[in-house]
């Protein structure tokens, strides 16, 4: 656990503390998001934490250990560290990078080489590429990775990230948060993640906490603070989007339902009566061996008229229109628009489990809101 206890830091000739009287606790295991704009005092706590930087009067404690007592050098092998600008080695390869912190722990070569290629391997990137380059011929996801890996070196149970995935563009961002969002299911590292960004934070953070002016001006869970924004400063940080960045929070396990109506290619002639029976708008067909392949409505088998070969497109249209349990809400409404459809059937894998509407995502939003 890392706890901060009343911290201050006052810079010599500035007015106002970088950071004011500021406590916090972040449990063993968790991503603390610290989020807030510009000059709020985000990386100073970090710099704080791994005694880049003394505070000016309270206590910093990992694990119940005041880390003013520590040796500052071990302090810091024992907490990876990521910034924005990655501060990969020029002249080393990656591997060279990768082993510096194994390297001053004075692990055998055997070690140090088996650890960066898992590492390596980890990240998503390719072995027998990646070991030997050079920072400059990689792009700069893929250097951000590699920035990640080598953090995660010595495999030190707490890590400090600024901004991490900030100087890359989008689509490799997305990528980068996902992934290591997967990476910390298995590793429950206790993280304090620096971002400006709120809806990263909200992806991102177990818990956020967003600064204003070198304090804290709320603390909580992304669904907390999405819910109760405690007055206008937040509330205007957050955006007056709230309930639409909420979706991110939720997956389509949690507002799909079951499905009401199966029907076998075969039996396509029969759907409307099979809807009928179950009491539902909506039949998903099964081909010859049992696989999901689309769906049809009842609606759209009233306006076909009996036109079978007609009906039957419309169903070939939707064979596409199946998403994951795991999907998030934002982007299961995107396919939604996408394909221009009302409902999505939703697969474990590549078995049939469930459906997801438009009416199901609003009412598990509502519920949800308490509303």
């Amino acid at each position: 656990m890392i706890e901060l206890q009343q911290i201050t830091k006052q810079y010599p000739g500035q007015a106002m503390p970088a950071v004011e009287n500021l406590s916090l606790s972040i449990p063993v295991g968790e991503i603390c998001a610290l989020v807030g704009p510009s000059g709020c005092g985000k990386s100073t706590i970090l710099r704080m934490i791994n005694r880049m930087i003394e505070p000016t009067s309270g206590k910093i404690l990992i694990n119940g250990e005041e880390v003013a007592h520590k040796d500052s050098d071990q302090l810091r092998m024992g907490i990876g560290y990521v910034i924005q600008q990655i501060g990969l080695l020029p002249h080393r390869t990656i591997a060279e990078n990768i082993a510096i912190v194994p390297r001053l722990y004075k692990w055998p070569k055997e070690k140090i080489a088996k650890r960066v290629d898992e590492l390596i391997v980890m990240m998503g990137l390719d072995l027998e590429k990646t070991r030997g380059s050079y920072p400059s011929q990689l792009s700069g996801g893929q250097m951000q990775r590699v920035g990640v890996a080598r953090a995660m070196a010595v495999d030190p149970p707490i890590m400090l990230m600024d901004e991490p995935f900030g100087a890359v563009d989008p689509i490799a961002r997305t990528n980068l948060q996902d992934e290591f969002l997967r990476l910390q299911k298995e590793l429950k590292k206790t993280i304090v993640f620096v971002t400006h960004d709120i809806n990263e934070a909200i992806k991102m953070g177990d818990n956020i906490a967003i600064l204003n002016a070198g304090k804290i001006v709320q603390f909580g869970t992304p669904e907390e603070i999405l819910t109760n924004p405690k007055n206008s400063f937040v509330e205007n940080f957050i955006g007056h989007d709230r309930v639409v960045k909420k979706l991110n929070l939720y997956r389509v396990e949690e507002a799909m339902q079951p499905v009401g109506c199966l029907v076998r290619d075969a039996e396509l002639a029969s759907a409307s009566e099979a809807m009928k029976a179950a009491g539902t708008e909506v039949a998903f067909l099964l081909n010859e061996v049992g696989k999901p392949f689309g769906h049809v409505t009842l609606a759209e088998f009233e306006e076909a008229k009996g036109d079978m070969e007609g009906l039957r497109e419309k169903v070939v249209r939707t064979k596409t229109t199946f998403t994951q349990t795991t999907t998030s809400l934002p982007e299961a409404l995107s396919l939604l628009l996408e394909f221009d459809v009302d409902y999505l059937g939703v697969l474990k894998g590549e078995e049939l489990c469930g459906m997801l509407s438009f009416k199901d995502i609003r009412r598990h939003v509502y519920r949800k809101e308490g509303w």
